[in-house]
C-alpha cells in the first residue's frame, strides 16, 4: 500500500515544493521589501514605511484588511522555514524577518512577539491538516459504501489516513517542533492541543463509523486508537525521511495498522 508521490499527495496539496529560501519580491502588504538593517532597532522603533496604514488593524485583531493577512501570512510561512531549520527555541525574530524580507516595523505591526508567532502558526497548520483531511476522507466515505469486505474497508481507511501524514521533510520538522515546544513551554501545550485534537477526533469519527457500518464496534474509546495510528503512521513517515532515497513512507504503517485496527475491535451481535 505504498504511497504514490503525485498531486493530491500531502506535499503537493500544500505546495511546497518551491525552494525554502524565496526570492525578495514586492511585498503583499506594507511597503517595500527592504533587508533587515544591522543593527536592528528595538520594537518601539518600528519603520514607519512598514507600520499599519490606514483602515489596517493592530496585531490579532480577527477584522484585518487583505493585505495585512498576506504579510501576515508570508510572516508565517518564512517562520515555518526557520523554525524547521533551526528549532524553535533556536530560530528568532530576526530570523523570521530576513526570510520574510521585512523589517521589524512589519513584524511588530502584525505580531505581538514570537510566541504570537508560534501561537498562529500552530493554529494555521493543524487547520490546513484538518481541512486536507476532510478533502481525503469525502473519498473513504465514497469507497466504504462500495466495499464488498471488511479487509477493503480497513485498507481504505488506513490509506486515506497515512496520506493526511505530512512526507515533506520541512513539514514533518515543524510538526515536530511545534510539539516539543509546546511539551516544553506548558502555556502553550493548551493551544496544541486543542488544534491537534480537531485532526484526531475527525479520524477517530471515520474510523468508528466506518465500524459500525460493517457491524463491528471498536474496543477501546476511538481517540486512544486514534492516538496509536498516528503514531505508528509519523513513526513510519520519520523512518523513511531518516532512510532517504526512494524509501516508502508507509512501509510499516501499511503492515501494521489494518491489523490494529482488527485486533482492536470486534463483530456486532445481532
Amino acid at each position: 500500500m505504498g504511497r504514490e508521490r503525485q498531486p493530491g499527495d500531502w506535499a503537493a496539496w500544500m505546495g511546497t515544493g518551491a525552494p525554502s529560501s524565496p526570492a525578495r519580491e514586492p511585498a503583499p502588504a506594507d511597503g517595500p521589501v527592504v533587508p533587515v538593517p544591522k543593527p536592528v532597532p528595538a520594537p518601539s522603533e518600528a519603520d514607519p514605511g512598514h507600520g499599519p496604514s490606514e483602515g489596517d488593524t493592530a496585531p490579532g485583531d480577527a477584522h484585518r484588511s487583505p493585505r495585512r493577512e498576506a504579510t501576515r501570512q508570508r510572516i508565517l510561512d518564512a517562520a515555518r522555514e526557520v523554525f524547521a531549520e533551526r528549532g524553535v527555541i533556536g530560530g528568532s525574530v530576526e530570523d523570521i524577518c530576513e526570510r520574510a524580507g521585512f523589517t521589524r516595523g512589519a513584524f511588530y505591526s502584525n505580531f505581538n512577539d514570537k510566541d504570537d508567532v508560534l501561537d498562529a502558526l500552530v493554529e494555521r497548520e493543524h487547520t490546513r491538516l484538518l481541512e486536507h483531511l476532510d478533502d481525503t476522507f469525502i473519498e473513504v466515505d465514497r469507497e466504504i459504501e462500495e466495499a464488498d469486505s471488511l479487509e477493503a474497508v480497513l485498507s481504505g481507511i488506513v490509506d486515506r489516513i497515512l496520506r493526511s501524514i505530512p512526507v515533506d521533510r520541512q513539514l514533518s520538522l515543524i510538526q515536530t517542533e511545534l510539539e516539543i515546544f509546546a511539551i516544553r513551554r506548558p502555556e502553550h501545550a493548551r493551544r496544541f492541543l486543542e488544534t491537534n485534537n480537531r485532526f484526531r477526533e475527525r479520524i477517530g469519527a471515520l474510523i468508528d463509523e466506518a465500524m459500525r457500518r460493517y457491524r463491528r464496534e471498536l474496543l477501546v474509546d476511538p481517540s486512544v486508537i486514534t492516538d496509536a495510528i498516528v503514531a505508528i503512521a509519523e513513526r513510519s513517515v520519520r523512518r523513511a525521511l531518516l532512510a532517504g532515497g526512494d524509501a516508502d513512507p508507509d512501509a510499516m504503517a501499511s503492515q501494521v495498522l489494518p491489523g490494529l485496527l482488527l485486533a482492536l475491535s470486534r463483530p456486532v451481535e445481532a
